[in-house]
């Protein structure tokens, strides 16, 4: 009781010492001095600060460390300092406050005890203490059990009190080009990557400046972790779901597997420029100047010009308009000597007056857009097999031609998405590039798709979150290092989170039935409060519906019913009131998810309908996809079906 009430009056000096900073911050003083840029920068911080302990939530603190050589350390949101210049709490991301992630009994980095507080509207309710220097044996604490249990409410929660060594270690990595993180499900990837974001902007003030780019599978997920970064006190951060890179609007149109996995390939981006330098065409050019004048510049000429100016430009429109710059500056050098004009520039203008010079130039670098460039994927069978016969099967060729391009933005596909963006990117790039990107999710992106991701990253610097177990049928990713090499990843360093912290032994045993052996695959930590179920039954959506009420009053929070597409109707009619997450709507009760949208969520408890249906569904069912929707509760699991289990399943479950 004297510990508690010694921790109440710390926090209370802290808040105290936070409310008269606040206040100064606020406050208008009268002093300006007479140095306007000092001014404005001054202002500018003061802004930056008020924002900042503002939009940040939470107790100012959550724990402390008690070093081995005396002196004691609150780890919080914000460094706070007494009126006496004493330091009452560091920031999660200052290298002192390193140690409170860190230590372990077996490596205490000087610590002797760790204490993780429960604080509530600046009372401090109670706190667990972690004796450093006594048994040399790695536990998981019951602060982090007791984070893991508590009850969803339908958004991803920080995890600032809670990272442990291994998540922070790859936190606070520092890495030239691109940090992949292979984590299977309950590892906390997702919670790892956005908080190396915030540890990225404090760590790197130009990094706000430049902005942090967050790119999730789809808008639910967006939805779901949306709140983290800004509960963080970052808003430096733009979260979009990947089909939104292009800001055209686009829909989600069935579109046969073969042709999207082909229009998802990394030889795609080679075909599609090719096609686009296939345009240029040279033949020698004449410009009468005058009865007795004519500028002339060969083909060959014209070639050497191309090459001098792709070694200076990179896009198409670029060095297009560099191209007529330097042609025709070459064809005016050529009549200065032999016609009576005044000088160079007036030689340039006579020869860009000229018809036949216009007429020249755009046959030799023709212009061209984005749409354009897509269509000539789908169209011309000895132009295809021209520029992309050695790349591409016969067989892959025909199936281009008895496609079509996308004529409506709202008829686009993610995969038509990913060729817009590359064409725009190799003609004209006009999209904002960030200092830093976060792709979640990211085993299920084409090579197409993290290109789009890559190419908006200042220097590579990327965070590629992603696990490969839970691929879905056909996604194309076989290894990171290959479909990195594909997306044009230059430099890159791929570490793996090997402890599920969140998903009991129970179903990961069960999902792991499915997976071949030396797939990754996690290393559980804790137990299933309640034991999986598995329910046979005729009627699939009355079933699914009853069991997702029960598990909401036995675990008193948050339920996912994932559906296949096949059952989607029959379990939607029978749910009731459900949050329907397939609209981007979650909620503290039961979720009704697809398997496109179930990719990254958690919840309490999860109900999965008809495993045989999910391994038969394309794109997103599968293997991966049933080891996905199996490993989406920290709780409790449920398994519904009509149709005998997956062989690999039918012994996993309690009898």
């Amino acid at each position: 009781m004297e510990e508690l009430e010694e921790e109440q009056e710390h926090l209370d000096q802290t808040c105290a010492a936070f409310d008269a900073a606040f206040a100064a911050l606020t406050g208008r003083g009268e002093y300006r001095g007479d140095d306007e840029y000092a001014n404005e920068a001054l202002e500018a911080m003061r802004r930056e600060r008020i924002r900042v302990y503002t939009e940040a939530s939470g107790p100012l603190y959550f724990g402390r460390i008690d070093r081995a050589e005396g002196g004691t350390l609150y780890v919080g949101r914000h460094a706070i300092w007494s009126a006496e210049n004493d330091l009452l709490a560091v920031n999660w991301r200052a290298p002192a406050a390193e140690p409170f992630y860190t230590a372990t009994e077996r490596d205490p980095h000087g610590v002797r005890r760790r204490r993780r507080l429960e604080i509530e509207d600046r009372t401090v309710l109670g706190f667990v203490d972690e004796p450093l220097d006594s048994d040399f044996e790695d536990h998981l604490t019951e602060a982090i059990v007791e984070d893991i249990t508590r009850q969803r409410v339908g958004e991803m929660r920080q995890i600032i009190s809670t990272i442990t060594p291994d998540q922070y270690e790859l936190i606070a990595r520092d890495v030239d080009g691109a940090l992949v993180i292979q984590g299977g499900p309950g590892t906390g990837k997702t919670a790892v990557g956005l908080h190396r974001a915030a540890w990225l902007l404090y760590a790197n003030p130009q990094l706000g400046r430049e902005g942090v780019l967050v790119v999730g599978p789809n808008e639910t997920f967006i939805r779901y972790v949306e709140q983290v970064l800004p509960a963080l006190g970052e808003s430096a951060v733009e979260q979009r779901a990947i089909g939104s890179l292009v800001t055209e609007p686009h829909g989600e149109t069935d579109e046969a597997r073969e042709l999207a996995t082909l229009k998802g390939s990394a030889r795609i981006a080679v075909v599609l420029h090719r096609l686009l330098w296939d345009r240029l065409h040279f033949e020698d050019i004449e410009i009468p100047v005058s009865r007795r004048v004519t500028a002339t510049v060969t083909a060959d000429e014209q070639r050497e010009l191309v090459a001098a100016v792709r070694e200076r430009t990179f896009s198409y429109e670029a060095g297009r308009e560099r191209f007529r710059e330097r042609l025709a500056g070459t064809l005016a050098s050529r009549i200065l000597t032999r016609d009576s004009l005044a000088g160079s520039e007036e030689a340039v203008r006579t020869i860009r007056k000229a018809k036949e010079y216009s007429r020249a130039v755009t046959k030799a670098w023709p212009k061209e857009t984005p749409e354009g460039l897509v269509k000539k994927l789908f169209t011309n069978r000895a132009r295809l097999e021209r520029v992309a016969g050695d790349l591409l099967e016969p067989e892959e060729i025909a199936l281009l031609l008895k496609a079509s391009a996308a004529t409506s933005k709202h008829d686009m596909t993610p995969t038509d998405v990913a060729l817009l963006d590359e064409a725009h990117w190799l003609i004209d790039p006009g999209f904002r590039r960030f200092g830093h990107v976060v792709v979640d999710e990211a085993q299920n992106l084409t090579p197409m798709e993290l290109r789009m991701t890559v190419r908006r990253a200042r220097g590579q610097s990327l965070t590629i979150l992603g696990d490969l177990a839970q691929r879905t049928a056909d996604a194309g990713v076989s290894s990171w290092e290959r479909v990195l090499r594909e997306a044009g990843v230059d430099s890159f360093d791929v570490s793996e989170l090997e402890v599920s912290y969140r998903v009991p032994n129970e179903f990961l045993r069960i999902a792991g039935t499915l997976l071949p052996p030396g797939a990754p695959a996690p290393r559980g930590v804790r137990d299933a409060p309640f034991p999986p179920r598995a329910v046979h039954t005729d009627t699939l959506g009355a079933a699914a519906a009853d069991e997702a009420r029960r598990l909401v009053e036995a675990v008193n929070g948050s339920v996912g019913v994932v559906a296949p597409l096949a059952h989607m109707d029959e379990v939607r009619a029978a749910l009731g009131e459900f949050a329907d997450a397939t609209h981007a709507a979650l909620g503290a009760g039961i979720n009704l998810l697809d398997l496109h949208v179930a990719k990254g969520l958690e919840f309490d408890a999860i109900v999965v309908v008809e495993p045989a249906a999910i391994l038969r569904e394309r794109p997103d069912g599968g293997v991966g996809g049933l080891y996905t929707a199996l490993t989406r509760a920290t709780r409790a699991l449920s398994v519904i079906h009509a149709e005998p289990l997956p062989e690999p399943m039918r012994d996993a479950f309690p009898t």
